[in-house]
């Protein structure tokens, strides 16, 4: 079975083959698309990196379950080479970015070392996608809770976001297929799945999303479905996944504020074939976020809250919420940002017959230089 990477890398060369040459800007019709300007390697660069130095104070109240205090380095360097061609109304994009972790050694267990890699081609008004990517961003959290950090994890135990993230992409090993549409500079849809193995399992998703700008307004909307099948006749752990998600936002001259709302159902079916009760639930977030900026720097707020129930009729909530402030440096796209975050979870477990609270607490500094 070939990786859906080395499919992206096959793909990538076959547009260079067929579609090499000079490129040229867009014609300021449609949305805008990255392109090389001549020269004798029509290779573009470009990356980012940013590291976080932060601690995080995590106090859980169940017996057997102790108080965490945890002193945290983490970060990443992303090196993204893309090719852009057309040849008369079509385009071809191809791009991969490789990845170099700060903390390489942990890291390197668990997380690829390809980020993004993929294929793009189309015209004007639509275009597909093929490879390793992430979809669009339906439900935003704001400037304070990003990937792969404490802020995102929150207290232990609380349920994560439903945020329209099971089908977004860099899923472990299966790829991904997009085709996007923009009939109107106001209005655009992604057609998004996910296919192939991961974990002994067959994926099967789609995630349709709309986009709708108008002016400083936007809204936006999605659905996913995702299932995962078992390979073989013994295995009979199956579990499916669906839900949905929405973002109002509007961007004011110096502020801009948002709200989003989530839902997900999971039904899990364990390996003897029965319903796992604790695993099948249904869950809702909402939340909203603001930004405000001034200048070299931005002030960012957020909060949102999830609500779990599962077939034990346990019900799990967790509230998350951080403040932020970003300044930037004279050098462009370098930039300081400090967060704090605050989450609350609440745990019920009808098998004892109790309940508890955990909380966490995280501050953390991130210094990002964007190269794009």
């Amino acid at each position: 079975m070939m990786r859906t990477r080395g499919l992206s890398w096959v793909l990538g060369a076959a547009a260079l083959l067929i579609l090499g040459g000079a490129a040229r800007a867009d014609d300021g019709e449609g949305p805008m698309r990255p392109h090389t300007e001549v020269g004798a390697i029509p290779i573009a660069l470009s990356g980012y990196f940013w590291t976080d130095v932060g601690y995080m104070q995590r106090q859980n109240a169940r017996a057997g379950q102790y108080d965490s205090d945890a002193a945290y380095a983490q970060g990443r360097f992303v090196l993204a080479a893309e090719y852009y061609a057309e040849l008369s109304d079509l385009f071809a994009h191809s791009k991969v970015e490789l990845i170099g972790f700060v903390n390489e050694f942990t890291k390197s267990q668990f997380e690829a070392h390809v980020l993004d890699a993929w294929v793009m081609f189309g015209q004007r008004l639509w275009d597909v996608q093929i490879g390793r990517f992430l979809a669009w961003e339906v439900y935003h959290r704001g400037q304070g809770i990003e990937l792969f950090t404490a802020e995102e994890a929150g207290a232990l135990g609380g349920p994560s976001l439903a945020w329209l993230e099971l089908t977004r992409g860099y899923r472990n090993e299966s790829g991904q297929l997009a085709v996007h549409l923009y009939p109107w500079r106001f209005l655009s849809f992604e057609l998004a799945g996910v296919y192939g193995q991961e974990s002994n399992q067959n994926n099967y998703g789609v995630r349709p999303v709309v986009d709708l700008h108008l002016g400083g307004f936007q809204m936006m909307g999605g659905f996913e479905y995702l299932t995962q099948q078992p390979q073989t006749s013994a295995d009979k752990v199956e579990v499916t996944s669906m839900g949905f998600a929405g973002k109002l936002q509007y961007a004011f001259p110096y502020v801009t504020v948002g709200a989003n709302v989530g839902w997900a159902s999971v039904d899990y079916t364990d390996i003897q074939g029965l319903t796992d009760s604790d695993k099948t639930y249904d869950k809702l977030s909402v939340g909203g976020f603001a930004d405000v900026d001034f200048g070299l720097g931005s002030v960012g707020l957020g909060f949102h809250y999830t609500r779990q129930e599962n077939e034990q009729d346990e019900v799990n909530t967790h509230q998350q919420m951080f403040a932020s402030y970003l300044h930037r440096l004279p050098v462009d796209g370098l930039s300081l940002k400090l967060v704090y975050g605050f989450a609350l979870a609440r745990i019920e477990d009808n098998d004892v017959g109790a309940s508890w609270e955990n909380t966490m607490h995280s501050v953390r500094l991130r210094v990002a230089y964007d190269f794009r």
